[in-house]
């Protein structure tokens, strides 16, 4: 699909949204000019100030760019008003993840974050095109990445609706976003939060064996996964 680049130079305001500093937005466009961003592209499904971004939150706006060796690349930016301090939290948790369920990490700082750009749809979107049959297929892949991430000792935080922080990637696989809320743990349980949202979203029977064995498996016995995806199926 054809997309319009432009120079760092036009979208000045939307690299301080929702405020115009000029000082600020000199900083920004060096800073990215400075790590090998060319340009952006009015590209996504959101407008900001009258330009396409892939997203916008209430604490960052996600852009498309262009970088000189990388390609197409997504960039976050935090807001000026944003709560949040800074994006390094985020940036390092993704970066600790050990399995390719989460967007490549190029960098992050305060202020941005560097990461792949994944091409596919979101969950939620997934769901309304396909059968019920596809949709289960599906979340066996998601089941399979919230382990990964509970692996990973990262606790997501947000997987009880995953229709909205999960990608479904072209070749089938999937990828979690948006680990604004995520966190360390010596306990992680996103495989509990996601199963929760599958029997919400595909209108299956809650099974007290299965939330029995996810409260041992939270409490550190991961073993028992591929038991806990058997006895979901059977449903």
């Amino acid at each position: 699909m054809w997309k319009e680049l432009v120079g760092l130079e036009s979208i000045r305001k939307l690299l301080t949204y929702p405020y115009d500093v000029k000082d600020i937005s000199d900083f920004r466009v060096e800073r990215l000019r400075s790590l090998g961003v060319r340009g952006v592209y009015n590209y996504g499904s959101v407008a900001v100030n009258g330009f396409k971004v892939l997203g916008k939150g209430h604490a960052s706006i996600v852009l498309l760019v262009s970088h000189e060796s990388l390609g197409d690349v997504v960039v976050k930016v935090r807001r000026l008003d944003s709560k949040r301090k800074s994006l390094t939290n985020e940036g390092y948790i993704m970066s600790l993840v050990k399995y390719d369920v989460v967007p490549k990490v190029y960098y992050y700082d305060d202020d941005f974050i560097m990461m792949e750009y994944l091409d596919g749809t979101l969950l939620g979107d997934y769901i309304r095109l396909h059968s019920t049959e596809e949709v289960i297929k599906v979340f066996l892949k998601v089941f399979e990445a919230s382990h990964k991430l509970d692996l990973s000792s990262v606790d997501h935080l947000e997987l009880s609706k995953p229709h909205k922080h999960v990608m479904v990637l072209r070749d089938g696989n999937v990828k979690f976003l948006d680990f604004e809320s995520a966190r360390i743990s010596e306990t992680p349980c996103n495989l509990c939060r996601v199963y929760s949202a599958y029997i919400h979203l595909i209108k299956r029977k809650d099974l007290t064996h299965v939330r029995g064995l996810l409260k041992t498996y939270k409490l550190g016995r991961k073993d028992l996964f591929k038991d806990i995806v058997e006895l979901i199926l059977k449903v």
